[in-house]
């Protein structure tokens, strides 16, 4: 049974993120372990506070600034043994959760959920994930021992960490919201 952290940072995809949680809620229906979910926002607003009630999340206040600065901050400070990175504008599949607690216990370090690349499959082999990354569940392990995301990226931030996974030999699977999935490790 895992422990995870959701965390999403709602500067981005804001008018999206009712269907953000409502997808992470039928996500984890059937998840074995517990899952928390924080809000990361610069600014709290009264639709913000009715979604986080609504979902059971916890609202946390940050200064603006680059996303991958905002995120080690709330890692940093919460115990969970898996991070689950999750953008505004994503809705996860309904078994996303469960596909990667399989993925994990299976000795895979990391699960990207991204969009679709045009990168063909065997040349993503030898480079960092393409394509848009829509969710990164993570290790907390490897989390810190890659040193976390880059503080000063913002939108690219978790392909840059999924990058350095891999350049630092961890086991990440690459998964689409079709339910393909693909070794990049």
């Amino acid at each position: 049974m895992k422990h995870f952290c959701v965390i999403i940072d709602t500067r981005r995809g804001y008018s999206r993120l009712g269907r953000c949680l409502r997808a992470i809620a039928k996500a984890v229906a059937n998840v074995r372990g517990s899952v928390d979910i924080i809000l990361i926002a610069d600014r709290v607003r009264s639709r913000l506070v009715t979604l986080a009630e609504q979902h059971a999340a916890r609202i946390v206040k940050l200064p603006s600034g680059p996303r991958g600065q905002r995120y080690n901050t709330i890692a940093n400070s919460v115990q969970a043994e898996v991070l689950v990175f999750i953008d505004a504008t994503a809705e996860i599949p309904p078994g996303w959760f469960v596909h990667v607690e399989d993925a994990l216990h299976d000795h895979w370090n990391a699960v990207t959920l991204t969009a679709e690349s045009r990168v063909p499959a065997w040349l993503a082999h030898f480079y960092h994930p393409t394509g848009r990354t829509m969710a990164l569940a993570i290790r907390r392990t490897w989390f810190e021992r890659v040193g976390g995301f880059d503080p000063d990226l913002d939108h690219t931030a978790e392909r840059d960490l999924a990058g350095r996974l891999l350049a630092c030999h961890a086991r990440v699977m690459q998964h689409h919201p079709t339910g393909d999935a693909q070794r990049a490790s």
